[in-house]
């Protein structure tokens, strides 16, 4: 991880059958980036070690932000570290989290919202329509293993919410061709929707090259996110064996001057030169 917070688990609640609510309190250091979809990166105690530092961390949205810390959702999806460390914490466990970072950033001028996303991030999804504005209008698609965590998604704004089983390491996905659907009809002349897409890292890339290519939708008018790896090991493996050169160059593609969705067109080539 990043930067290393301690925190201290106070309330532990289950969602629905496959989310747990873990609420925290966090010190001082610990500050909001003010974003809908903030997310931090918590150690899970896992043995495979994911990161250089010698941590394995796992990646969870603040579900909402409280004076005296925060919550987080964690989807219980798969049989991993992340999984088994949602369903045995605890209240009174000390935890350790990053600092928060963000991606959900609309133009103020687009009031058009398109939400796409697995179950992995449906809670950052709801807490984005918990705090938007009335004036603005949202689509949003949201892809399932199971429907028994479908949930009430309040909001001030204008919404509407379309329901898909699949994906999420169950079943192919479906996010890609529910979003090509959907484009058409959101698009007008004064204003291009704002699509932010978070789910399976491999299906969030073909979403990417399917909303410029086909869609020709510019990239600051969309932010998408690969929240997690369906073929995580072979991944890892595959990350592990590069060479110094590899590294190298790997490091030089991601510049802090240009957006995340621009260091993709030059990082999206070199992820498939390595077959992954």
């Amino acid at each position: 991880m990043e930067t290393t917070i301690t925190t201290v688990v106070t309330g532990v609640e289950q969602v629905s059958p496959g989310f747990v609510r873990v609420r925290v309190t966090a010190p001082d250091t610990w500050v909001t980036t003010g974003a809908a979809d903030e997310f931090i990166h918590v150690e899970v105690g896992a043995e495979n070690m994911d990161a250089g530092d010698g941590h394995s961390s796992r990646h969870y949205s603040v579900s909402k932000v409280l004076s005296d810390g925060f919550e987080m959702e964690i989807a219980l999806h798969g049989h991993g570290p992340g999984a088994l460390w949602g369903q045995q914490v605890r209240p009174g466990d000390a935890v350790d989290v990053s600092e928060p970072k963000a991606y959900y950033a609309p133009p103020s001028a687009a009031h058009r919202r398109v939400l796409v996303g697995d179950a992995t991030a449906l809670p950052a999804i709801a807490r984005i329509l918990a705090e938007a504005n009335p004036d603005e209008r949202f689509s949003v698609v949201i892809e399932l293993a199971s429907l028994v965590d479908k949930r009430e998604l309040p909001s001030a704004a204008e919404v509407s919410v379309e329901w898909r089983l699949g994906g999420n390491g169950y079943a192919p996905s479906v996010l890609c061709s529910e979003l090509r659907s959907l484009l058409p009809g959101l698009r007008d002349a004064d204003c291009e929707p704002y699509v932010w897409v978070a789910c399976e890292a491999a299906e969030s890339r073909r979403i990417r090259q399917s909303l410029r290519k086909e869609a020709g939708l510019p990239m600051a008018s969309m932010r998408l996110v690969g929240y997690w790896h369906g073929d995580h090991d072979r991944i890892m493996s595959v990350w592990n064996s590069l060479s110094d050169e590899q590294l190298a160059y790997a490091q030089s593609i991601w510049r802090e001057d240009r957006t995340d969705e621009e260091n993709w067109v030059e990082y999206e080539p070199f992820l498939r030169s390595l077959g992954v």
